[in-house]
């Protein structure tokens, strides 16, 4: 290993080229390293123009030690406004075609050892500075890439899959330009070999009601400037792609994504299994994307990186950090006893009793009321937080509470001495699914459960809970 010679902190205008780049193994925008190799207990100074954090050490079990500083914003300014001045847009294109060598040359690295990342309008220069070098460089991480001026273009004019031997992209403020209220600020389309969707890539738990972000605004406003309220304001979406990918580098719970044709899909759990041939649908977003299984397995049979091209990996996430949650599958198949109404409507949670504990009042029904047919199956992904790395194990008991709900706008569904409003279920399946590495085996635990009380089915009355057992 090559001992560290001495630290240099770029000062010049050159150094604009990495506002939103980083050299391996620098976590975010604008940090540069030194030609010697990096080791776990060097400490590096690392210039970002914005973060959630500042002046500060921050400490990271993949990375080591960065002592965070804020020091220097020239050409590439962060515009705040809904269409982006095209002047950032120039120079962002203008800045890699005249420091077309800066990485190779002044700086002594291979190319296949640098890992750049960029958010906004810097995943696109991290693209220009990939595909000047011919795409040699090693991996190129796209933090929300800028929409406006970009999407839809050429690949030469924006970051593509081509522009390195990988490129992982996080989208998180994908809703259009002309989209009536907040704008997005971010690409739809994908552009990399893995494009990772959290919450369907367009509105974020936690940005897209201002009486979640507003409260937060003086304390951000006193410690941080006007800069960064106004993000938190205008730009949550935008930004929750940094603060994902940060999250993800130290983080015991893995991100899980799911290759599938659409978030509603990804909900309605038919895309879910990453067990076996399934593996090569799934994805882990964040600074260990490299080893998703749907990079390695494909690897491991010799098949094309290029079968991944314009695939969506999707995920959901919590509001509040930490962001990463861990995904179940819960399938329920309703009875149809002659007593029943032919539907009902409400809400459900569920509280799941496994081997290693206990995970209470998950959420069936975030999005409002549902629709449930008797004599139907229905299905469903939730997420809940990880909590803990330890596996939680076969499930061996489920409570399933039920509240019907009157909808005066739907006649229909007004419920009174009439009609029945209990909901009936013969059984409920949770499929965990656990993916190997970092010390964990591949785990696909399907657990299938029926009444407690031995009966063909549970008769479950509106406000009340009905506890079912792996004895079916």
């Amino acid at each position: 290993m090559m001992r560290r010679k001495k630290q240099r902190i770029i000062e010049d205008k050159r150094a604009s080229i990495l506002l939103f780049v980083a050299l391996v193994p620098i976590i975010c925008s604008a940090g540069v390293l030194d030609p010697w190799q990096w080791a776990r207990s060097d400490r590096i100074e690392v210039n970002i123009p914005w973060l959630p954090f500042e002046n500060e050490t921050r400490c990271y079990d993949e990375l080591g030690c960065l002592n965070i500083t804020r020091n220097w914003y020239h050409l590439i300014h962060r515009p705040l406004n809904v269409f982006p001045l095209p002047r950032e847009v120039i120079n962002t294109r203008f800045i890699l075609y005249t420091n077309e060598n800066l990485i190779e040359t002044n700086y002594g690295l291979d190319p296949n050892d640098v890992h750049l990342i960029g958010h906004s309008l810097g995943a696109h220069t991290a693209g220009y500075a990939g595909e000047k070098m011919g795409g040699s460089i090693g991996r190129i991480t796209g933090l929300d890439p800028a929409e406006p001026y970009f999407q839809g273009m050429p690949n030469h004019l924006r970051l593509d899959y081509t522009d390195a031997k990988l490129v992982d992209v996080i989208h998180t403020d994908g809703k259009s330009i002309f989209f009536l209220g907040l704008p997005g600020y971010g690409m739809s389309q994908p552009c990399g070999h893995l494009d990772f969707y959290p919450n369907n890539g367009k509105e974020q738990p936690g940005c897209t009601d201002l009486s979640e972000t507003t409260p937060s605004l003086p304390l951000t406003l006193i410690k941080e400037g006007l800069e960064e309220a106004s993000r938190v304001l205008v730009a949550c979406n935008h930004v929750r792609a940094i603060k994902l990918f940060i999250e993800s580098i130290n983080s015991k719970c893995q991100y899980v994504a799911h290759e599938c044709s659409s978030y509603a899909s990804f909900l309605r759990g038919e895309c879910f299994s990453c067990k076996s041939n399934n593996s090569l649908s799934c994805g882990i977003m964040g600074y260990h994307a490299d080893i998703s299984p749907a990079l390695i397995g494909r690897q491991a049979i010799g098949q094309d990186l290029l079968s991944l091209l314009g695939s969506k990996f999707f995920f959901t996430t919590g509001k509040e950090d930490p962001y990463c949650r861990k995904h179940y599958r819960i399938t329920i198949n309703l009875a149809q006893p002659s007593s029943a109404e032919s539907w009902v409507q409400g809400f459900m949670k569920v509280t799941f009793h496994a081997e290693n504990g206990i995970i209470r009042d998950v959420d069936l029904t975030p999005s409002g009321y549902m629709k449930l047919e008797h004599g139907s199956t229905v299905r469903m992904v939730v997420a809940h937080p990880a909590g803990t790395s330890t596996s939680l194990g076969k499930i061996r008991r489920v409570e399933l509470s039920w509240t019907y709900d009157m909808d005066v706008l739907q006649p229909r569904s007004l419920c009174f001495f009439w009609c029945n409003d209990r909901l009936y279920v013969n059984s409920v399946t949770v499929d965990v699914m656990e993916l190997p590495g970092r010390g964990k085996r591949e785990a696909d635990i399907t657990s299938k459960l029926c009444s407690a009380n031995k009966k063909e089915y549970a008769e479950i009355a509106s406000g009340s809970i009905a506890s079912f057992i792996d004895n079916c």
